[in-house]
């Protein structure tokens, strides 16, 4: 009878044993197939891209997303110098094109859009719109034309020409007030938020929850306005694992879930 016993004791314990052993290597096999995404991502996507990636993390708990923001011309200048990538989204089409013609992405598409706004600092009164900005004693703060939001910005202001509301040499009038040039649009707010300007030129969706006790904005008439323009691309070269983890993360965005999140923010399809 004892051995009988001793011998169904052994028996359950072996069978722990080797449920032990398969749940571990389980656990095991579950880390090795996880997968990390790099994404290169526009300054101005940090907000949207971070709530994103919650939601697809979720979705796909094998995906793993490392997300590298910073102005689209110096993630283009990473991604030509071989830094390693998968996903490249930038705030302008210019940089993704060059990409293209050196075949190094894969099928580029747009999957947003944005406009400009003037942020002014909850410290200045006087400044209700954008005639205002060239007002003496104003300092102003815009991004470096290399970067996506300076380009734009540029041209907002040669639309500037055909508003009736505004001077003739409106565009001189303002660029003789910026005191900075930023190499990012996160940059440009951070100086409004410090009042180290009395306003600058950003992106819409730059204009949160996170910075409206600093900041307001003063929105630029559509008709004399910039449409900014975001696509988005694999990179060329991944491997297969990397290139279906990837294809995922472009699924997730455009998907209803990905588009309520876009719009929530601010950008439109």
């Amino acid at each position: 009878m004892y051995t009988v016993k001793a011998f169904i004791i052994a028996l359950i314990l072996l069978v722990v044993v080797i449920a032990s052993y398969q749940f571990a290597n389980n656990s095991k096999e579950v880390v090795a197939e996880a997968t990390t995404i790099r994404v290169m991502a526009a300054a101005s996507l940090t907000e949207v891209f971070n709530d994103l990636t919650v939601g697809f993390e979720e979705k796909y708990d094998g995906i793993n997303l490392e997300l590298n923001y910073a102005g689209s011309q110096a993630l283009y200048s990473q991604i030509k110098s071989g830094v390693s990538a998968d996903i490249f989204a930038s705030a302008n089409i210019k940089y993704m094109n060059q990409l293209k013609d050196t075949d190094m992405v894969l099928n580029p598409s747009i999957f947003a859009h944005n406009k400009l706004v003037v942020a002014v600092s909850k410290g200045n009164a006087d400044i209700q719109s954008i005639d205002d900005l060239v007002r003496e004693g104003v300092k102003l703060v815009i991004a470096d034309e290399s970067v996506p939001v300076g380009r734009y910005t540029m041209k907002m202001l040669d639309k500037q020409v055909d508003n009736p509301k505004v001077s003739k040499d409106y565009k001189e009038k303002f660029l003789n007030s910026v005191v900075s040039k930023e190499l990012d649009v996160k940059s440009v707010v951070a100086k409004v938020e410090l009042g180290e300007a009395d306003a600058g030129i950003v992106y819409k969706t730059d204009i949160n929850a996170s910075n409206l006790e600093k900041v307001r904005v003063v929105d630029i008439a559509d008709e004399y306005n910039v449409i900014a323009t975001y696509p988005i691309s694999l990179l060329k070269g991944l491997t297969e694992k990397h290139q279906e983890a990837a294809e995922r993360f472009l699924d997730y965005l455009y998907s209803k879930e990905g588009e309520e999140v876009l719009e929530a923010h601010g950008f439109t399809k």
